[in-house]
């Protein structure tokens, strides 16, 4: 049985570390709307984390096509990556993106804005679900929930350093788009637990992966009938 490392324990307590750094930036930090410097630093966040998940995503779909997972739906979801160097690459970029997606919840601080349910239960958990994905082995169907959640952040996030951009009118298909990302993904986890249980996943990953998954699911939802339809309807 490998030893587990203080690393390891990181990544293990990373929601109960979040929420300590919740804790400690809503206490310390002053917010600062109106500062320069901030903003340009906001907008650096984002454009580095748009750009990032495109290196991933390529990273990974390079990776995919090489060990030929791309030729069947058993082979996409079950067949391993057989320690693809690019796969291990790109996984372990998206393990650590996910905490410099911290930022996020900083930057809403600095910026006087709420931090909302969904930003606190989504960035708490996804470091964990990362993590219990990409050890003791990576996932073999790790390219559905890590490409997709890729392919929707260029988007997401080049937006967010642009809010006032070209993306600005697609603001709501890219919250649609990541309504159907968890859609794909829950059925996903459910192939792999239920229907080709034969699939060997990493067991808690893909678990945890089908809980995590319906709320976020049920916490985007919300926000999308929350600023879309129920703002069409008072309009």
């Amino acid at each position: 049985m490998n030893k587990i490392s203080y690393l390891d324990i990181f990544h293990l307590l990373s929601p109960i570390t979040y929420y300590g750094f919740v804790i400690i930036i809503k206490k310390y930090i002053t917010p600062c709307p109106e500062s320069t410097i901030m903003k340009k630093i906001r907008k650096i966040h984002n454009i580095f984390l748009s750009i990032l998940s495109a290196i991933m995503l390529i990273l990974l779909t390079i990776g995919t096509y090489q060990e030929s997972k791309f030729s069947s739906i058993y082979s996409l979801y079950c067949d391993s990556f057989n320690n693809n160097e690019i796969v291990i690459l790109s996984t372990s970029l998206f393990l650590y993106s996910k905490y410099i997606e911290w930022g996020d919840t900083l930057f809403l601080q600095l910026s006087g804005k709420k931090i909302s349910m969904l930003q606190l239960t989504h960035h708490a958990s996804t470091g964990i679900l990362s993590y219990l994905n990409y050890r003791p082995t990576i996932s073999p169907c790790s390219f559905i929930p890590q490409g997709l959640n890729c392919f929707v952040h260029i988007p997401m996030y080049w937006y967010f350093a642009y809010p006032k951009g070209f993306l600005f009118k697609f603001r709501k298909s890219i919250t649609k788009i990541q309504i159907y990302q968890h859609i794909i993904i829950v059925f996903s986890c459910i192939y792999t637990i239920f229907i080709n249980p034969e699939c060997k996943q990493n067991y808690y990953g893909i678990r945890l992966g089908l809980a995590l998954y319906l709320m976020y699911f049920v916490f985007f939802m919300e926000f999308y009938i929350r600023n879309y339809i129920k703002k069409l309807n008072t309009n």
